[in-house]
């Protein structure tokens, strides 16, 4: 249950450090927001003294050779003189250009004719007094004009002098090529409008000029926009991925928790029924496991070798079933026919393991468990190193836990005792090795 509640754990501090993340990750892109928000709030401006170049304007004859004209009828006796202008409004700022439209004061007095794409709010001074209206004058009803005005035939012929002004309101219709007026990386955006002048000369100073905009900035815009948009889709997907790899964790991990406990459960009745036919011996498979594995622990085996080394112990006296009672629940000390009995049980249990693939060197615990590291133990008298280590181990776990529990033929012995036994012992029954480790923690083996 601990491994299970710490993934569990481990799993919670992912979520909390993509929380955090994500805390940090939304007040950053906050921010940025209302950085983009002021930006794109600002009125910017456009005159022939602009030093920027992102969004300009430039007015300028058309030039072609059928752009300007005489006209003899709109008065008699004065011929005027008709010139088409453009405007060309470019966007080189990689942005979306919206909000446009450009004031164009008047020097020398002039009539404007038409216009195009956009309408046109035409502002006249006269005796101090302010006319303004917006017109198409592509599209217009003539009785709807209260601006001063002529009529040439089919002309309409509206009269600026010095300090009028008119204002081109750009065309926002589904179709615009006009608003927003969008750029990109490789190619800027612009676009042309055009309208009519008539004066006197046929040349008219369109150099006043005020252009006033808003450039809209995309949120995920340059390098700090786009660090927004692969960090916010980033850390979705890493949030979806880890809930993914979350629940197939926890379903294998309940899964092979309950496997475990199956399996701790078998082992631990394993070594109950070891123990049930020796009254002295109760639960000690289940004490032995437990001191040989924080043995194996202080050794410095990893957590899968330390295990073995626990199911391996639980398992050491299993051959106890062909050993007779009567053997098994003597108080006094054994006879040498009775010892030979009780000797069967490390090669019957050795029998009963030999095929137990999963963890092979519990019958090694099973047979060698009695071996002595001088070759005096039974029952095939091996010594040193060719004892198994599992068996050495063992060995000592299985010595301590009958020192520290009372006989009737003999009390348990004090701590001292028993290192003053082991150490007496060290390289005679036992591993000096592991004796010196078991030495070391003897103190808190039992906690």
């Amino acid at each position: 249950m601990g491994s299970l509640q710490g993934i569990r754990l481990q799993i919670k501090r992912v979520y909390i450090v993509l929380g955090v993340s994500f805390v940090l990750l939304l007040i950053s892109f906050v921010f940025h927001v209302i950085k983009i928000n002021k930006f794109n709030a600002l009125e910017r401006y456009d005159t022939p003294d602009t030093v920027s170049m992102d969004v300009t304007a430039d007015i300028h004859p058309r030039g072609l050779l059928t752009d300007s004209w005489e006209k003899n009828d709109a008065f008699d006796g004065v011929v005027i003189n008709g010139k088409i202008y453009e405007a060309t409004i470019t966007n080189n700022s990689k942005s979306l250009l919206v909000d446009w439209k450009l004031r164009v004061n008047i020097e020398d007095s002039c009539y404007i004719n038409n216009c195009w794409n956009g309408t046109v709010e035409i502002h006249q001074f006269s005796n101090g007094e302010e006319k303004v209206q917006e017109i198409d004058l592509r599209n217009y009803n003539i009785d709807d004009i209260t601006l001063n005005y002529y009529l040439a035939g089919q002309d309409l012929l509206i009269p600026l002098n010095s300090g009028d002004y008119f204002v081109y309101l750009p065309y926002e219709g589904s179709d615009s090529g006009e608003v927003p007026l969008k750029s990109t990386a490789e190619f800027s955006g612009a676009v042309n409008i055009g309208f009519i002048l008539y004066s006197l000369s046929g040349d008219n100073d369109l150099s006043d000029y005020v252009m006033s905009y808003h450039i809209n900035k995309s949120y995920f815009a340059g390098t700090t926009g786009m660090i927004f948009l692969i960090l916010l889709p980033l850390w979705a997907l890493l949030t979806i991925v880890w809930t993914i790899i979350s629940i197939i964790i926890m379903q294998f991990t309940s899964t092979l928790y309950i496997q475990n406990q199956i399996i701790d459960d078998m082992f631990n009745l394993s070594g109950t029924l070891a123990d049930d036919k020796d009254y002295y011996h109760k639960e000690h498979s289940l004490r032995v496991a437990n001191y040989s594995k924080k043995i194996a622990e202080a050794m410095g085996m990893d957590k899968q070798d330390c295990q073995v080394i626990y199911y391996g112990a639980m398992l050491h006296n299993i051959g106890n079933y062909a050993v007779p009672e009567r053997v098994l629940e003597k108080s006094t000390q054994l006879s040498t026919e009775d010892e030979k009995l009780l000797q069967i049980h490390t090669i019957k249990g050795a029998k009963i393991l030999e095929n137990m693939k999963s963890i092979p060197q519990s019958a090694l615990a099973a047979m060698y468990h009695h071996e002595k590291y001088d070759g005096s133990g039974y029952p095939m008298g091996k010594s040193g190193e060719d004892i198994p280590l599992i068996a050495r181990i063992v060995a000592v776990a299985d010595a301590y836990d009958d020192m520290i529990h009372e006989r009737d033929y003999r009390r348990k012995y004090s701590e001292q005792e028993i290192k003053n036994i082991f150490k007496a012992n060290s390289g005679k029954w036992f591993d000096p090795i592991i004796v010196d480790i078991f030495l070391e923690i003897v103190d808190s083996i039992e906690e």
